[in-house]
């Protein structure tokens, strides 16, 4: 055995060497920080952080563009119809489930029926279907909708259901030349000073948005109290938000700029006895008003945070010109058997057993370590998923979910058993027995799965399936059907291979019902099964079981 490295023996070594020469070089350096650098430093970060901050803003703004263009494109290909409320409802769930951005969806159709969907304080889905009448600001937002053509950013509005004002982007749904509704998708402005809350640094920096030049959208006072807001005042104005350095922000002039570059202003403003620094920045795209982002912080700590940066790269230069080499050769002994990881794990993740490779030994002695536990995970999961229907583990590990709890459904039953099967094993030891059955249930089981069933369990020589859970698929009871054909033939095919090997025939009867069952984890907190229960299950049983009375010489029958 190979002796193993650890990775902070490694890390030491290198990082440690790096350390020494670098402090040497270091030490041996004197240089001057003139005003032309500062400034030139001063604006590189400012440009930075702002489009840090725009980029940021843009993302959670844009979630609501990018989600009514995936509800848009799925109601036009029609994957979702606006006159199908089971469906919409679910879909709209779905779809603001996606997007923690989002605070509301509305989806209107042509003749005034409206999908009210809203995420609570506690971040549950609320649905509420409404009539909208006449005369009521719903009516006027449809009536201004059905005026334009093309998706557009409306002004900040109130919402009384999300209690908050609102960044809404209207989508109207339009076929040719009929108009077919509207869907309309809010950001709550408690969402965007949430956003904001978290870009800031109090007390170092606190980071706000503007509406205009004089209204505020987003600010870190907002958060757990909006303020005086309503549908005729949806935004406070900058005189109203109990700051004192954004009351002052329009005593900023150009004149008093300290940078300008991108259409960036760095400004300097006195409050509360102290000079702050302000930066701004218009962005435009969301709606006929720009929006405005900026942040103001302690005119103190600029030049301590631009002589850290100053001396961060001139640090890093050095260290990477010395360090480059072992850094590469590091990085690629490090992340290939981390790479080769994640791709065993996204195997294992969708439950693809039978094409992962168990992970090679490592001289690094953690990723050795990594790799045999990762390798012994895997057997076990191997071993695990011979004893569970895979499709049931891919929903539950989809949806996040530690078990599929109980529902009640129509389903489609079957069962299959072997006539005779007594009769037949006479003679045989019990390895052959054994094979036998194997044979059989495999010849079945694929029958079953290749239909999309799922096995419920195997008693002895006979198969109980269903279909219609835990999936939703479209005609289950033809699947069965398909299914029991589809073991006609297989068994057919067996039975000739037999005859030529002088063995008896297998006669197998099959029995299919569909009604009413529950489904789902039925057991107690040791060992759960996923099964349904119910008169379906007897009934199909008993109608395998009648096949004996129908056709007891039949090389397969369905009933």
């Amino acid at each position: 055995m190979k002796s193993k490295i650890r990775v902070f023996t490694i890390v030491l070594a290198c990082f440690g060497s790096l350390i020494v020469v670098s402090s040497g070089v270091i030490i041996a350096i004197n240089f001057a920080t003139t005003v032309t650098i500062f400034s030139q430093m001063l604006g590189q970060v400012v440009v930075r952080s702002v489009d840090g901050l725009e980029l940021a803003l843009r993302n959670h703004l844009d979630a609501a563009e990018y989600q009514a263009d995936f509800i848009i494109e799925n109601i036009r290909s029609g994957n979702v119809s606006l006159d199908r409320p089971d469906q919409l409802l679910d879909f709209a769930s779905g779809s603001l489930a996606a997007a923690p951005q989002i605070g509301g969806l509305l989806i209107a159709n042509a003749r005034g029926r409206l999908l009210r969907t809203r995420r609570d304080e506690f971040g549950i889905v609320e649905r509420q279907w409404l009539d909208v009448q006449p005369d009521s600001p719903l009516a006027l937002l449809d009536a201004e909708i059905r005026t334009r053509t093309r998706p557009y950013w409306g002004e900040p509005t109130y919402s009384e259901p999300l209690k908050a004002s609102v960044m809404n982007y209207r989508v109207p749904i339009w076929d040719g030349d009929e108009y077919l509704g509207y869907l309309a998708v809010g950001i709550s402005t408690q969402a965007l000073s949430g956003l904001a809350s978290k870009l800031s640094d109090p007390p170092n920096s606190s980071v706000f948005l503007l509406y205009g030049e004089d209204q505020v959208l987003a600010h870190t006072y907002l958060v757990l109290q909006p303020g005086n807001v309503s549908v005729e005042k949806p935004l406070l104005s900058i005189n109203e938000i109990n700051d004192p350095v954004i009351e002052r922000l329009d005593s900023v002039s150009s004149s008093a700029a300290i940078f300008s570059q991108k259409d960036i202003n760095l400004g300097e403003i006195d409050a509360n006895d102290k000079r702050y620094g302000v930066v701004k920045r218009p962005i435009s795209g969301y709606g006929d008003t720009p929006l405005i982002i900026g942040a103001y912080f302690d005119d103190s700590g600029v030049a301590v945070l631009v002589g850290s940066i100053l001396r961060t790269i001139l640090i890093g230069a050095v260290v990477l010109l010395v360090g480059l080499g072992v850094v590469l050769w590091l990085s690629r002994a490090i992340a290939r058997p981390i790479r080769q990881t994640s791709e065993v794990a996204s195997a294992i993740a969708a439950l693809d057993f039978d094409g992962v490779e168990p992970l090679p030994q490592n001289r690094i002695r953690e990723i050795d370590d990594l790799a045999s536990s990762f390798n012994a995970m895997l057997v076990g999961l191997k071993s695990f998923g011979r004893y569970v229907p895979r499709n049931l583990v891919r929903q539950l590990i989809r949806e996040h979910r530690e078990g599929a709890g109980i529902e009640e459904r129509d389903l489609t039953v079957m069962f299959t058993d072997i006539a005779g099967f007594t009769s037949a094993c006479e003679g045989m030891s019990p390895p052959d027995v054994a094979d036998f059955i194997n044979h059989h249930l495999t010849l079945v089981s694929n029958c079953i799965e290749n239909e999309g069933g799922t096995i419920d369990k195997y008693i002895g020589d006979a198969v109980m399936a269903f279909w219609g859970a835990p999936d939703s698929i479209d005609s289950p009871t033809l699947r069965a059907v398909r299914a029991a054909a589809a073991l006609q033939t297989a068994l057919a095919e067996d039975n000739q291979m037999r005859a030529r090997k002088n063995l008896p025939p297998v006669r197998v009867r099959i029995g299919i019902h569909t009604g009413r069952l529950i489904v789902g984890d039925i057991g107690s907190p040791n060992r759960i099964n996923y099964t349904v229960i119910g008169d379906v299950v007897n009934t199909t049983q008993r109608l395998e079981a009648l096949g004996k009375e129908v056709d007891a010489d039949a090389e397969s029958i369905v009933l």
